[in-house]
């Protein structure tokens, strides 16, 4: 599908106009129009800004657009392990993703690292064994199984294990740091 249809799609999807468009981006109406219907090539700025307004990227208008399955077997996840955690890495084999799926077991007192980690993006944590602390700059979080988390990962964090039982949790970064 030509980009400027899929700019189109997504605008409309979004339930916005032309206007709406213009005045996010500062270009005319039929500027836009022409770009969605194939008669302007637009420079990779003005393109930039119009997914910006559009909340996309350039490279989202040019993905693949096959409807492409992975399924994952336990023997092919990549295993961090350590002395008190281990991590599966769920679907390290596919290239590309936006997602960082893992599992994490932590061992009875275990924690991630005695360092905080502080990145660009985002993370949603489910506990599903066990109970585990997520330490948020000062802030601490505790998660018993069936509770979970979800927080902007610019924030210093580590997450910890401060019971005798170990625990268990999906844990997803967006975008991959791994």
């Amino acid at each position: 599908m030509p980009y400027g249809i899929k700019l189109r799609e997504i605008r409309k999807k979004l339930g916005m106009t032309l206007e709406d468009i213009s005045q996010k981006t500062g270009f005319t109406k039929s500027f836009i129009s022409q770009i969605e219907n194939g008669k302007n090539s637009p420079s990779i700025a003005s393109l930039k800004k119009i997914c910006f307004a559009l909340g996309t990227t350039i490279s989202e208008l040019f993905e693949d657009e096959r409807n492409i399955v992975n399924v994952f077997e336990p023997g092919e996840y990549k295993v961090f392990k350590n002395k008190s955690i281990s991590m599966s890495f769920i679907a390290s084999k596919l290239v590309n993703r936006k997602l960082e799926p893992m599992l994490i077991e932590l061992d009875p007192y275990g924690e991630t690292g005695s360092e905080y980690y502080q990145h660009v993006g985002e993370e949603f944590g489910y506990v599903i064994e066990g109970e585990i602390c997520v330490v948020i700059g000062a802030d601490e979080y505790h998660l018993p199984a069936g509770h979970s988390i979800y927080f902007s990962s610019n924030m210093p964090h580590k997450i910890r294990n401060r019971t005798d039982k170990p625990a268990v949790a999906l844990w997803v970064d967006t975008p991959p740091t791994f």
